[in-house]
Parts: structure tokens; C-alpha cells; sequence
């Protein structure tokens, strides 16, 4: 294995044996690649795509790729994924991107009912690492704290938080504290080019 990638790895995995991973950020920081890159690490392993993800075509083998088109559709495959989780024919899920396919409901509910929604499913996610699953969610970055989209409703999954960023050549990532997302407790970086190509070769988009 390359350097960047084992490097990566093993930077990634000893953030996700307590089972629930958060990776956030702004787009183009790798999150997705990041995402699939862990389900590959962990066959037979779901990915499920929100919002612009669930364009995602295919994945690497042993990567089952299920797209969602609403929240109703990502609820219900969840709701499946802990049964799975139970009978040991998943070991890792990913959600990708969290809350995108709650997004179109805010011209008609209220923030609080939305979380509500959202929390549903942090708890269905919570019964699917409780079953044995690891949980990867890919977030997108509230800019002003630094920290994951609905960091409140995330943290009942006592997740590690990693946030990845992708500047001036260099792939960054750090993991935060999950009370206080300003403070960084680890970090890794390479050269962007570079990890963009290992894990390209990893998932066989190469």
C-alpha cells in the first residue's frame, strides 16, 4: 500500500473504532472519496447518496451503492440497514451527504420539526452501530463554528468528529473535539495529487 493511503487509513481507523465517524467540510475536500474509501476497508459495506450524491454511479466491490431521492426513501433504508447490521451482513454504512434530502422540507416545516426528523434517523443510526455496524456520515460544514451541519442532533451518536479540507495543494484533515469543534486533537496531511491518486487507484477509478 502507498504511504499516503496507509497513512490515511490509519488515521481514519483509529477515529472510527468507537464505531461513528463524522467527516465534514466544504466540497472538494475529498469527503465523498473519503466516505467510499472507508466503505472499501469494510465489506460488505452501504453507501447511501443524498442530495447530489445520489448520483454516485458505482462503487468498489463489496460496496453496495443505493441512491435516495427524498428523506422518506433514505428513512426506509436505514430502518433496513440496523436489520442488516444485526445479521452481520453489513459492516459499515455511509450516509452521504447528511440532510441533504432534508433540505427541500424547509419551505414547509419548521427548523424544529425538521430536527426532529433528523434525529429520528441519528437514532435508527445509533441502533445500527449498536448492531455491530460502523456509521460514516459525510456533512457539510456550518462555516461560522466550524463544526458539521446539525452538530446538536449529531452528537447523540458520540461520534469522532474529522474535518478536510483541500488547499494550496494539500489534503488536511483534523479531528475535532466534539464539544468544541474549534479545538484540534490530530492531524493528518499529504499532498493533494498524491492522495487524490492513491485513493482513485484503491476504488479502481483509476
Amino acid at each position: 500500500m502507498r504511504p499516503p493511503l496507509r497513512d490515511l487509513l490509519n488515521f481514519l481507523g483509529r477515529r472510527l473504532e468507537g464505531g461513528a465517524l463524522v467527516v465534514y467540510g466544504e466540497a472538494g475536500s475529498l469527503r465523498t472519496r473519503i466516505a467510499l474509501l472507508l466503505c472499501a476497508e469494510h465489506r460488505p459495506a452501504l453507501y447511501i447518496g443524498a442530495g447530489r450524491h445520489s448520483r454516485v454511479g458505482r462503487g468498489p466491490e463489496g460496496v453496495t451503492i443505493y441512491p435516495t431521492r427524498s428523506f422518506y426513501e433514505e428513512l426506509l433504508k436505514v430502518t433496513e440497514v440496523v436489520g442488516l447490521c444485526r445479521a452481520g451482513a453489513v459492516r459499515l454504512v455511509a450516509i452521504d451527504e447528511f440532510l441533504a434530502n432534508l433540505v427541500p422540507y424547509r419551505a414547509s416545516l419548521s427548523e424544529a420539526y425538521i430536527g426532529r426528523m433528523a434525529l429520528a434517523e441519528v437514532e435508527l443510526l445509533g441502533m445500527a452501530r449498536d448492531g455491530g455496524c460502523k456509521v460514516v456520515l459525510v456533512c457539510a460544514e456550518d462555516r461560522r463554528r466550524g463544526a458539521p451541519l446539525a452538530l446538536r442532533v449529531i452528537r447523540q451518536l458520540k461520534p469522532r468528529l474529522v474535518r478536510v479540507e483541500a488547499e494550496e495543494g494539500v489534503l488536511v484533515a483534523e479531528e475535532r473535539e466534539l464539544g468544541d469543534p474549534s479545538v484540534s486533537l490530530g492531524r493528518y496531511e499529504a499532498p493533494l495529487d498524491d492522495v487524490v491518486s492513491v485513493i482513485s487507484e484503491a476504488l479502481g477509478y483509476a
